[in-house]
């Protein structure tokens, strides 16, 4: 890095000193960077991508499972769960609904979020 290119290299520092990792490497081959030092060309450089995360599907939700929104400890017995979305009682939640904002607790686990990597 030099002053001719550090314009270049800043936003791979901004995210270094927020906390997020830099990879190293080019193509589909990214390695972490445990202290970069910046002394390769930036495009070698990048900010280790965040998961893509997706709705929880049927099959992400078995039988004995409880739902709560984050933050609450209220929680709700699934009575049901099917394509669409699942059910407490009568009244139906669709899964994109639960994503962000609830956590579910699959028997023999602990609350996970109501979503999975895609």
């Amino acid at each position: 890095m030099n002053k001719e290119n550090a314009h270049l290299y800043l936003p791979l520092v901004q995210a270094l000193a927020e906390g997020k990792t830099i990879q190293y490497g080019s193509g589909s081959i990214w390695g972490e960077v445990k202290d970069p030092n910046f002394i390769n060309p930036p495009q070698y450089y990048r900010v280790k991508p965040e998961p893509v995360m997706v709705p929880l599907e049927l099959e992400d939700v078995p039988p004995g499972s409880a739902l709560r929104a984050i933050g609450n400890s209220e929680w709700f017995l699934v009575s049901r769960a099917s394509k669409f979305g699942v059910y407490f009682g009568s009244l139906l939640s669709e899964y994109t609904e639960l994503q962000g904002s609830w956590q579910i607790k699959r028997p023999g686990e602990d609350w996970m979020p109501c979503h999975k990597p895609a």
